[in-house]
């Protein structure tokens, strides 16, 4: 890509002054401006962006954790106490790496998962047997009684079963 620049001539002489100092042609000077600039502003934006979501998680495993209260860790205290030690207050990044951490909506998620899943199951049965009974009829659709399924069963295969299935064999 090519872009051309125009530049005041006061700021130009600047410009070449300062790549004579450092040796460099005006077009690497420029070019390595703009890598500098981008890098920069590419570096702080990540960086912001990659602490506000670690602050995030950190809240979140605190606030969520079956060993926090929000203000002390349980086990830290506990330890702390064998060691007849003050108790110190949680530190929300310790918990980021903590391989104690349980969720306590696990189970409470499960629980909700288990119940939509019945519900939908019995709302899509419901809907199965209204659409038979309203709608049976226009699409041809006539259940079997019981006794019209043992009477086939006793029935048997006809002469014209038998020798349709052996032809066919």
């Amino acid at each position: 890509m090519r872009v051309t620049i125009d530049i005041p001539p006061d700021v130009e002489k600047i410009l070449l002054e300062k790549c004579k100092q450092v040796k460099v042609s005006p077009t690497d000077f420029i070019l390595s401006l703009l890598d500098w600039y981008f890098l920069k502003k590419k570096k702080k934006s990540s960086e912001s962006e990659f602490m506000r979501v670690v602050n995030r998680c950190a809240a979140e495993r605190v606030k969520y954790c079956k060993y926090s209260d929000g203000r002390h860790c349980a086990r830290e205290v506990f330890s702390d106490i064998m060691e007849e030690k003050e108790p110190e207050p949680l530190v929300p990044y310790k918990c980021l790496f903590c391989p104690y951490f349980v969720d306590r909506r696990v189970k409470k998620a499960r629980e909700i998962e288990r119940d939509i899943a019945g519900r939908t199951y019995d709302i899509a049965r419901l809907a199965a047997k209204l659409v038979v009974e309203l709608y049976g009829d226009k699409l041809g659709y006539r259940p079997k009684l019981p006794v019209e399924e043992m009477e086939e069963k006793e029935r048997g295969i006809s002469k014209e079963e038998v020798k349709r299935l052996l032809e066919n064999w």
